[in-house]
């Protein structure tokens, strides 16, 4: 394909004779200044050229023996319009009559040397051709070489000389197609629509907005663009000048390392090294700093607080008696901040992380603040005890004197959000294997001889009971006791009990106000459910062929599930989670949940077989509201409350084996609570 531009002699000389954007001429081997082609490129040119020259000395000879006088002058315009332009140069030079140096190639119009494709893509790479008058011409091959064609077949030749024709075919498409595919298909109404209806629009998370107007970026914005994208400052350089340097509305370099310097001042944003890790200097300015810029672009989303009662804030709602900083009665305005730890990666490293819930998508990494970094090969008491060392005095600041938003000073509400180790660690709780495991009641691991008086005082962990005793507001609040002190020493039932805190708390929290993360009972549940039907397999073969045979059958089911899994649901386990699937996928496992209830047919009792599937469906719909960054309304929040407690009914009546786990207690006992 060709495409017409105007002829720029000082582009076109080093251009050769396939890749000039000129007009596509009648006779396809004519060639004129400018356009003779490389070396490289040109072979195919010169069998052509030498082929008419060929054709051109046997018709001279054969004119000569008839013996025929042509005129020289008269006989120029006919030939110019058959021969090829070099062919007439080589004829004029060997004309009889005619002066040879009269025909020889003026500087005027010799043509200049002419480089390979390889040295002028070279200097188009050293910017030679940077002119003015080189533009059209460069944008004319551009366009050449990139716009799209709409063809309806394609044709390619091989070295070896075979010839393959590619033709577009059409399909039907399906009538029913999954969720992903469905998005597309209205991405692509929604395209159509938009040029049908003359303007072009983008639809993204369901919000859609215009194209075609440029958009302004401020100073701020450009600087957090070229951190968030890794760009070098020579990289966003070349993207200004190729969009018109002060047209495009960026920043010059000047000007945006001046810009960077500014916000690296900024109090939230100075970092201090220390024996632990990296560390903001100063948590309070930077929550501050967040707060403000969230108010300036108006983006502060006010999150009422319900009581017991399903009382919104400010509707009625009788404030209880603040026992310590960080739980501001219901009825007041707060600002709700959430403090969280993470251990991953390799080497190991605790990412200590600071949000917001009073914004459009708090959980979103661009929304949260990165308050320090420790690298650690374990993160138990004393470990996260001096990784929150620095931290500490500048929490209890904050809950004290609280924030500012729009000129009024809010208090602050303070919620731990990490896994549940991380939880029990910062609180002082003994964690998991303790007699009382809960961070929010008081109920047992499993009913014991030794804690008989506890069992029948506050029930266990495998009750199906959904109303618990719950500790007390300040059981976690006093951090000031001495290092290694129990706060509560008393017998057991007593107030005055430790209820299996062992060490001084690092943060007062309110046990209402530690949140359990919705990825790791996602996790957990997908986890236990495969458990469960394996464990299913092993005791129907146990009952057919005898106890001896159970381990195998087991062995055998779960290398058929990883298959499956793999080959019909599309996932694999990932090492990062310790063997478990990442949230994603552990979506997929339950949108495709009838797949894996399948496998179980004739292996496992119809009863078995029957609870699990209802099991199944309990849970992918508790998931869908539990990993929901919304407010959830008051009807869903009630549903969601008798869903997780008919999934732990129908698994605990239903398989008598099934130890109920902390992580599953509270997702049935106190996550509805908290959802309210």
């Amino acid at each position: 394909m060709a495409a017409s531009a105007p002829t720029h002699p000082a582009l076109l000389s080093h251009l050769p004779a396939n890749d000039a954007p000129t007009r596509v001429s009648v006779v396809p081997t004519e060639t004129t200044v400018g356009e003779v082609a490389c070396e490289d490129c040109a072979a195919s040119t010169l069998a052509a050229r030498l082929s008419g020259e060929r054709e051109a000395a046997v018709q001279h000879a054969l004119q000569h023996e008839h013996g025929l006088s042509i005129d020289s002058s008269a006989a120029e315009p006919a030939a110019a319009s058959e021969q090829p332009a070099a062919d007439r140069r080589s004829s004029q030079a060997s004309s009889p009559g005619r002066d040879n140096h009269a025909s020889m190639p003026t500087p005027v119009t010799e043509p200049p040397a002419i480089p390979s494709c390889r040295q002028f893509l070279d200097g188009l790479l050293a910017g030679n051709y940077d002119g003015v008058q080189d533009m059209p011409v460069l944008e004319a091959i551009v366009n050449t070489i990139l716009l799209r064609g709409e063809r309806p077949e394609i044709q390619l030749k091989h070295k070896n000389g075979r010839v393959r024709l590619y033709a577009r075919q059409l399909s039907q498409r399906k009538d029913l197609v999954k969720k992903s595919q469905a998005n597309k298909r209205r991405a692509a109404a929604r395209r159509l629509q938009a040029g049908n209806s003359g303007h072009r629009e983008t639809a993204r998370r369901g919000r859609t907005r215009p194209s075609g107007t440029p958009v302004c970026l401020s100073m701020a914005e450009q600087v957090g663009l070229v951190a968030a994208l890794s760009m070098s400052h020579t990289s966003f350089n070349r993207w200004r000048l190729a969009l018109g340097c002060r047209r495009s509305g960026l920043a010059s370099l000047s000007t945006l390392r001046d810009a960077r310097r500014e916000l690296s001042l900024l109090p939230g944003k100075q970092v201090v090294v220390t024996p632990s890790g990296a560390h903001l200097a100063s948590l309070t300015a930077a929550i501050q700093e967040r707060v403000s810029d969230l108010c300036d672009r108006d983006l502060f989303v006010e999150r009422p607080v319900r009581d017991f009662r399903l009382v919104p804030a400010g509707q009625g709602a009788h404030p209880p008696v603040v026992e310590f900083p960080g739980s501001p009665p219901s009825s007041e305005r707060d600002v709700q901040v959430t403090l969280g730890l993470d251990k991953g990666g390799d080497p190991g490293t605790v990412k200590i992380v600071a949000t917001f819930i009073n914004q459009e998508h708090p959980n979103s990494p661009a929304n949260t603040i990165l308050v320090g970094v420790c690298p650690c090969q374990d993160d138990k008491y004393y470990e996260l005890a001096a990784m929150l060392e620095t931290h500490l005095p500048q929490i209890d600041s904050l809950l004290r004197d609280g924030v500012w938003v729009r000129g009024v000073r809010r208090p602050v509400r303070l919620i731990l959000g990490c896994d549940y180790a991380a939880q029990c660690n910062v609180v002082g709780h003994k964690g998991a294997s303790a007699t009382q495991p809960c961070l929010h009641c008081l109920s047992t691991r499993s009913s014991s001889e030794n804690q008989t008086v506890l069992d029948a005082a506050f029930g266990t962990l495998q009750g199906l009971v959904v109303g618990r005793t719950l500790r007390e507001a300040t059981h976690f609040s006093n951090r000031m006791a001495a290092g290694g002190a129990m706060l509560m020493v008393g017998q057991p039932g007593t107030p005055r009990h430790h209820s299996s805190v062992e060490r001084r708390p690092l943060l007062g929290v309110l046990p209402r106000q530690i949140v359990p993360i919705p990825l790791h009972p996602t996790q957990g549940v997908n986890h236990r459910y495969f458990r469960l039907e394996i464990e299913m397999v092993m005791v129907q073969r146990s009952a057919i062929d005898g106890p001896l045979s159970w381990k195998q059958a087991g062995t055998d089911f779960a290398e058929e599930l990883v298959q499956l899994l793999h080959e019909k649901v599309r996932v694999r386990p990932t090492s990062f989670h310790g063997g478990l699937f990442i949230g994603r996928d552990c979506h997929t496992i339950g949108d495709h949940s009838d797949v894996v209830c399948a496998a179980l047919k004739g292996k496992v009792s119809q009863d078995h077989l029957d609870a699990y599937e209802r099991a199944w469906s309990i849970w992918n719909r508790v998931r869908r509201t539990l990993n929901r960054a919304v407010i959830i309304p008051a009807d869903e929040s009630a549903r969601f409350r008798a869903d997780t407690a008919a999934m732990v009914t129908v698994l605990k009546r239903s398989f008598p084996w099934l130890s109920i786990s902390p992580k599953l207690h509270i997702l049935m006992c106190h996550a509805p609570d908290f959802l309210k």
